[in-house]
């Protein structure tokens, strides 16, 4: 069952309708489901974190903790779909609905976590970009390395605690954005790519309240979202 907690944490009045990716250009509201669950992540304390934010930028985020949401019915609701959640498996069904719902040109954002969810689907790992492996943890500041992306145009690299994340099952098609400098290492860390009319954005940020509190991060998020929903990075400001 999908909870709309957004509610309970803005007063802003939000649009509610929803539309097709090309009618969400033209209009002021995107419509994004969040897809969270009960693990030590503590999905739904994040979504509370970045709601209000996102809120006042225009974006309405949608949380739930039901895997069955991935369906053609309700995905046909929003403009993008964030996972944030360690979910383990993922039923042929759910796969192909989600596939499709990117492959017909919405947006979808793996944050963190969810590059080490659904383990069972090579073609979600495929999606995502790559797969979680392990991490330490460290105070760090990522280094852009594609400035001329339209994401990363104007955006200014933030410094925060959290999970070193390392990654493995690269996929070679995808664009890096940035990446987390450890000695000799360069690890890939937020990236884009596509599939089918589609956009991927990913980034390996967000353990907890101490990344997602963090402007910074709000902003690059609001980038990601922007570009994965085939609209413009730019009006998310620095």
């Amino acid at each position: 069952m999908i909870r709309t907690l957004f509610a309970l944490f803005c007063s802003a009045a939000i649009f509610a309708g929803h539309c097709s990716t090309s009618q969400a250009d033209q209009r002021d509201t995107l419509d994004i489901l969040f897809l969270g669950d009960g693990g030590h992540h503590q999905p739904a304390l994040r979504f509370r974190e970045l709601a209000p934010p996102m809120a006042n930028r225009g974006i309405e985020l949608t949380y739930t903790d039901d895997v069955n949401s991935l369906n053609v019915e309700t995905l046909a609701h929003y403009d993008g779909l964030i996972v944030y959640a360690n979910i383990d498996r993922i039923s042929p069904e759910q796969e192909s609905a989600l596939l499709n719902f990117v492959a017909s040109g919405r947006g979808f954002i793996p944050i963190h976590c969810a590059s080490y969810c659904f383990l069972n689907s090579d073609k979600y790992v495929e999606l995502v970009g790559a797969q979680f492996q392990r991490h330490t943890t460290g105070t760090f500041r990522t280094e852009v390395v594609r400035p001329d992306h339209p994401i990363m145009q104007g955006f200014h690299a933030f410094e925060s605690w959290d999970e070193t994340y390392t990654h493995h099952r690269h996929n070679a098609d995808r664009t890096v954005l940035e990446v987390r400098v450890d000695g000799e290492q360069r690890e890939p860390w937020t990236w884009v790519r596509q599939h089918g009319k589609g956009r991927i954005f990913y980034t390996a940020w967000g353990h907890d309240s101490r990344t997602w509190g963090n402007p910074g991060f709000h902003n690059l998020i609001e980038r990601g979202i922007r570009w994965a929903t085939q609209g413009d990075p730019a009006i998310a400001g620095t």
